[in-house]
């Protein structure tokens, strides 16, 4: 199945998550690196194209710590050289950091849910589990994109993002099929 078809059914659907714990680990890690760039990639659309005021100009204020303004202006021109690169840098060391977190927080995930998927009854191994949770990031991934894309302020962000990612990864275990029961 392609990645948009995936990311479109993760969005909406527990069933469709929990039938995803077929897919492979390597796909599935493919699906998050992609997911992550594609939800950084507006966060560098703000970055570079948020407009700045004129009382937000540094070289005003720089004869309070004397600098003269020439000074600043040769500074900033040469900054402004190297500011592609700097951008660049910035934008993967974000983009490795997001990964990461994305992987610790739904390997933690899948941990918690090796408890959850026992008392449920599911036949679930750490593999299933660990895609489950990954494809369960999805909606709240997509959400703090478009908070963040609208520049609203959600106190407590980071525990509401895993509070709901719990809840549709338990949804998905839920709707996973049961354990066969063995015949006598």
């Amino acid at each position: 199945m392609k990645l948009h078809i995936r990311f479109y059914r993760s969005l909406f659907s527990a069933k469709a998550i929990s039938n995803f714990r077929l897919f492979g680990v390597g796909s599935t890690i493919i699906y998050v690196l992609s997911l992550t760039f594609l939800c950084i990639l507006p966060v560098l659309l703000v970055f570079l194209f948020n407009p700045s005021s004129p009382e937000d100009k540094p070289l005003q204020n720089s004869q309070k710590y004397g600098l003269e303004p020439s000074q600043m202006q040769e500074f900033a021109s040469s900054v402004d050289a190297v500011l592609p690169f700097i951008i660049i840098v910035i934008y993967i060391a974000m983009y490795i950091l997001f990964s990461g977190i994305l992987f610790s927080g739904t390997s933690i995930l899948s941990g918690l849910g090796l408890f959850l998927s026992k008392a449920l009854n599911k036949k679930l191994s750490y593999r299933h589990l660990w895609v489950m949770s990954c494809y369960s990031i999805t909606l709240p991934v997509v959400l703090l994109t478009i908070v963040f894309v609208l520049n609203v302020h959600v106190s407590h962000s980071f525990f509401l993002f895993w509070i709901l990612t719990f809840i549709i990864f338990a949804t998905a275990i839920y709707k996973s099929p049961p354990k066969n029961k063995k015949r006598l």
